[in-house]
């Protein structure tokens, strides 16, 4: 989840200011640049009154909505939210204007003039006069209709192949690769948006502006720069894009990083598999915490989206002589049930804890939530070939999870106080692979 932009302090005055205004190279007021920003930005921007009457909106938001010019005067946030998101909308908007809470980022959907779905991520906050009275709420909309195809589309081929496999008689190898293979391709997506994101709102597009403003003044660049308003802040501009653009370039390579060490393990799982019933894979020396935040680190898109807070409890750093990506797979089921599970609660403090602590076999791995919890007659049959709980599961992935675990010498149990009570599972693995162990 981005963080809550805020509305930029003098925007609401902007309301007044007409919409065919446009930003005077003698005057670059902070007001005029604002208004321009929100104008041109490529983002629906939308102000509201408190029963959800538009005020304003920028081009994008018509663009986005396929209105015609000016026509969202004549709309409200009801009128063009689908109708299964009313509830939770009107919800969300009430607890904004009443001060509960400062701001909220979610996923939504919107209906077109046409009668479109059309899926946004809306960031929403409220523009308040200097003694704390609201004056409107201001909404970011950002158009995620084609992440969401290719969501569904990546799930539509996976239980396609899923269902073939099995058919074919080879759904325990085949399934194994789609489950664990989908899991970091998901991880893939998110590194690759937010890294397209990244790159369409860079601000180094803007040197080209200082590039050309230098050029006019070149003949009397000393002059400028000592004398001319736009020259004199021009250094400090300068350096604040600097540092912006220096950050922009960490996420970029940060996300890169990301994107490789997904493509090294989806090839690593499927060499796995391949070879599954001839060898064992190759053994490895590592940290189990390096382990448990590889495995959060492939979780982390899905983690943030769907707003379920990460707490770790780490008593233990012992080494591990395993399997690392059998490991990883292990950990990565399940801490995307987990999330699952906290997200179906529909808790408003969902929430995931990873413990890693010692035991006289080797090393306990637990992944606790407060998500739904499982049912007593259920608990025998949860690691069964095809048994799930989720309407969306094909119920593969415990159960090649707890083959995993004991072909790694260890054990995958499963704990839980009933349904709606949240559950706790844990992995406890040896240090170091048995000399008697079956391979």
């Amino acid at each position: 989840m981005r963080a809550t932009r805020t509305i930029p302090e003098r925007a609401p005055r902007l309301l007044a200011v007409p919409d065919a205004a446009r930003v005077s190279p003698e005057t670059p007021g902070v007001e005029a640049l604002h208004h321009a920003t929100f104008l041109q930005l490529p983002m629906g921007v939308g102000y509201a009154t408190r029963d959800g009457c538009f005020i304003w909106c920028n081009e994008a938001f018509d663009r986005m909505l396929g209105l015609a010019p000016g026509e969202h005067k004549q709309k409200s946030i009801r009128d063009l939210t689908h109708a299964a998101d009313f509830s939770s909308s009107d919800e969300l908007l009430q607890d904004l204007w009443e001060g509960r809470i400062g701001s909220y980022s979610r996923e939504k959907r919107y209906v077109k003039c046409d009668g479109a779905e059309l899926w946004v991520r809306v960031t929403a906050a409220m523009v308040r006069m200097p003694d704390g009275d609201p004056i409107c709420s201001v909404g970011f909309l950002e158009d995620i209709s084609s992440t969401r195809k290719m969501e569904l589309e990546v799930e539509r081929v996976q239980k396609a192949l899923v269902e073939a496999s099995r058919l074919a008689g080879m759904a325990e190898v085949a399934t194994n690769v789609l489950h664990n293979v989908g899991n970091v391709l998901n991880s893939i997506n998110v590194s690759a948006s937010l890294a397209a994101e990244r790159l369409k709102n860079s601000k180094g597009a803007r040197l080209g502006d200082v590039a050309a403003l230098l050029n006019q003044h070149q003949d009397d660049i000393a002059q400028f720069m000592a004398q001319d308003p736009r020259g004199l802040k021009l250094p400090q501009y300068l350096t604040a894009l600097a540092v912006q653009l220096q950050g922009e370039r960490e996420l970029l390579l940060k996300e890169l990083a990301d994107l490789r060490a997904n493509h090294d393990h989806i090839k690593e799982s499927v060499t796995m598999q391949q070879a599954y019933a001839r060898r064992c894979g190759v053994l490895e020396t590592v940290g189990v915490e390096e382990l448990v935040e590889d495995s959060l680190r492939m979780n982390a898109g899905a983690l943030t989206r769907h707003r379920v807070k990460l707490r770790r409890d780490y008593r233990d750093r012992s080494e591990l002589t395993v399997d690392k990506h059998k490991v990883l797979q292990i950990l990565v089921n399940l801490i995307r049930n987990a999330k699952y599970a906290c997200d179906e609660s529909g808790h408003d403090d969902k929430q995931v804890v990873v413990r890693i602590e010692a035991v006289p076999e080797g090393a306990r791995i637990s992944v606790i939530d407060n998500g739904v919890g499982i049912a007593p007659e259920v608990m025998s049959r949860l690691f069964s070939h095809g048994f799930t709980t989720r309407k969306s599961g094909h119920g593969f992935g415990l159960h090649s999870a707890a083959l995993a675990a004991a072909e790694l010498g260890g054990s995958l149990q499963a704990r839980s106080e009933g349904t709606g009570r949240g559950a706790t599972f844990q992995l406890t693995l040896p240090l170091r692979p048995s000399e008697h162990r079956n391979d």
